[in-house]
């Protein structure tokens, strides 16, 4: 058996251990939840698995949860305060409650509604359900209205605050890239989502919306050699940060000649020098890297200096489709070797290659989120070429 189809198997082990009455779990111990963005990113390989009925239910878990003025909760189960005593052991119950904040604050998560919309798109693309869409068409346009509301100066970009995106320990705010890459493909998704039933008054507001998007995207954070990692009051922050860029490329907002160039910075910056990838280079200085939280816990480079596999995963497929093909087999079967050399799928690497195994963090094992990429950007790669 070859490395890269071992590792596959492995994944998929992973990624299954984690389906639960109601949806799909974060993680094994300390994420033992139901998160939104852990789950709809990990759905995108159970989709691949054929497993409909498990990205079905954990769709309709959060749609279930969603407010009156559209909002998705991040995710359905513990408190915070909860969840760190679980992780040392102390507090062993859980309850499917729905949480909606951040824990620094209150802050406003930003990337669940889009991540749900997507993630709803690919599931009725799969199973062609569209009885499913009809029964919950309002909600997703109601995810997608809420949104928008936080496009507050009406330039077709998203603003926020402090600890908004997947990485909450960072002081970004403004316009950031990757929640409005991803704000930007749910645009689409919605637009197609409102084709497949044939509303096309619908379904052409949206798309005219997803075209103005993606155009001030490419205006606004565009330096000449990759996106911006945000803006904010006119300054570019021009950090090389990996999530946005490579979903640009996913997700097509980036042509194939910002798509090359993305692929050129990213390497020349070292990103996949370690465990791939790193979240950023280069490292944001304190002042916006970390919160109280993660330094008390020994991990101020958790966003910031951490490798996560599934920034890897997602880069595979990027330079699949920016037509680096032996570059995405070649990053595939690196990320292959990792999850064979630990038997497992682990939230986060030191760059020795290594799981995180610290005083008092422990990364998590059996890792959904980077085992559902790591089988899809295993699916888009074999699909078209069998040879293993």
């Amino acid at each position: 058996m070859s490395t890269i189809k071992n590792a596959y198997n492995i994944a998929v082990k992973t990624l299954r251990k984690k389906y639960r009455k109601k949806g799909i779990f974060a993680g094994k111990n300390h994420f033992d939840d139901y998160w939104a963005r852990d789950s709809f990113y990990a759905s995108l390989g159970s989709l691949e698995l054929g497993d409909f009925k498990i990205v079905k239910k954990n769709l309709e878990l959060f749609l279930n949860f969603q407010k009156p003025n559209g909002r998705i909760p991040i995710r359905v189960g513990r408190s915070t305060l909860e969840i760190v005593l679980n992780g040392i052991g102390l507090y062993k119950k859980r309850k499917d409650t729905p949480r909606y904040t951040e824990d620094k604050g209150k802050n406003i998560p930003m990337d669940q509604n889009s991540l749900l919309i997507i993630c709803f798109y690919n599931y009725i693309k799969k199973t062609k359900d569209i009885e499913f869409l009809k029964n919950h068409l309002n909600k997703l346009k109601k995810a997608i209205q809420w949104n928008l509301m936080f496009d507050k100066d009406k330039d077709m970009l998203i603003e926020e605050d402090y600890f908004a995106t997947w990485a909450d320990n960072l002081k970004k705010r403004g316009n950031v890239l990757y929640t409005n890459i991803c704000h930007c493909h749910a645009l689409y998704c919605i637009s197609e989502l409102f084709g497949f039933i044939n509303y096309k008054k619908d379904q052409k507001l949206y798309r005219e919306k997803y075209n103005e998007t993606k155009k001030k995207i490419n205006e606004v954070f565009w330096n000449g050699l990759f996106y911006s990692d945000w803006v904010y009051k006119g300054i570019k922050y021009d950090y090389f940060s990996t999530d946005g860029n490579v979903l640009a490329v996913v997700f097509d907002i980036a042509d194939k000649k910002k798509s090359k160039r993305i692929e050129n910075s990213l390497e020349k910056s070292g990103i996949n020098n370690f465990v791939p990838s790193l979240t950023n280079l280069p490292k944001y200085p304190l002042k916006y890297s970390t919160s109280l939280q993660l330094l008390l816990m020994g991990i101020p480079d958790y966003h910031n200096g951490i490798c996560w596999l599934w920034l890897g995963c997602l880069d595979v497929v990027a330079k699949h489709k920016a037509g680096m093909q032996k570059d995405a087999f070649s990053l595939l079967k690196r990320i292959s070797e990792i999850i064979i050399k630990y038997n497992g799928v682990y939230e986060v690497y030191e760059k020795t290659g290594q799981p995180v195994n610290r005083l008092f963090y422990k990364s998590e094992e059996e890792f959904a989120w980077s085992a559902g990429l790591f089988v899809r950007a295993y699916s888009l790669l074999y699909q078209n070429d069998k040879k293993q």
